[in-house]
């Protein structure tokens, strides 16, 4: 991985990490860009540093961001950016959101960066160089039984017809289910071996590109609802430490 992509990617997600935990005790205006979705200031100045920072060294570079959408070049290469993912969270002053940038190559995401304002914490992954928690490795959980399990879950109901369905069959299952409101703080909780799964029903893609890679790398396991390994276009996920995948996998057939 050439230094200028990792560099970019890691000063971008915490530059706009700082900028956004600067913002959250500010008078913040907020708009519904969809039902039950909001978009606030922070947001939109986030995604701005962020992707000033990354054309101005790779202005050739395909970008698709969650504010703004596909900026599209003739390059290959592809940065992913949700620039502050858990806007609901930060808009009630809840610490868990955060920044993710993906870096990709034909649609294979190479690097990855989460930034968590919050706690300062960085984590970062390179395809075949293992994850890192603010440079040092992190692992997965070893646990390998799903009714002791802590599994993360999505809470948008309204937006997929299986999804209420499928958190009774998690519940019914697992030790103990979580909803924090910020899928990229959750793929970082698996990598880091705080949860054993993070299932998400209808995701955007900036929702789980980088926290799929930094899970995969730290010895995790990464498919759709059908074991099909996952990939930037996946249109649902299930991310576990590998030990309990299987038994996940047969609940939502």
């Amino acid at each position: 991985m050439k230094d200028a992509i990792s560099y970019t990617a890691v000063r971008a997600a915490i530059d706009g990490g700082e900028l956004v935990k600067g913002m959250i005790y500010s008078d913040i205006p907020l708009k519904e860009k969809s039902p039950k979705e909001f978009v606030t200031l922070a947001d939109i100045k986030s995604e701005r540093t962020i992707t000033e920072r990354i054309r101005k060294v790779f202005p050739n570079h395909n970008i698709s961001s969650e504010e703004i959408g596909e900026i599209n070049v003739d390059g290959k290469s592809l940065w992913i950016i949700d620039p502050l993912d858990g806007t609901h969270n930060y808009v009630h002053k809840i610490p868990t959101y955060a920044v993710s940038i993906a870096y990709a190559e034909e649609d294979i995401v190479k690097f990855g960066a989460i930034y968590v304002p919050a706690s300062d914490d960085l984590y970062t992954a390179e395809l075949g160089k293992g994850a890192m928690l603010n440079g040092f490795s992190i692992k997965a959980s070893k646990e390998s039984r799903l009714d002791r399990s802590m599994i993360l879950c999505d809470n948008q109901y309204y937006s997929h017809p299986d999804m209420l369905k499928n958190y009774g069959k998690i519940v019914d299952n697992s030790f103990t289910t979580r909803i924090t409101g910020s899928a990229c703080c959750d793929f970082c909780y698996v990598a880091s071996g705080k949860a054993e799964a993070r299932v998400m029903h209808s995701p955007k893609t900036c929702d789980f590109a980088a926290g799929a890679l930094i899970l995969t790398e730290s010895g995790g396991r990464v498919t759709d609802f059908e074991g099909q390994l996952w990939s930037i276009k996946s249109k649902n996920i299930i991310a576990s430490n590998g030990l309990i995948h299987n038994e996940l996998l047969n609940l939502f057939k």
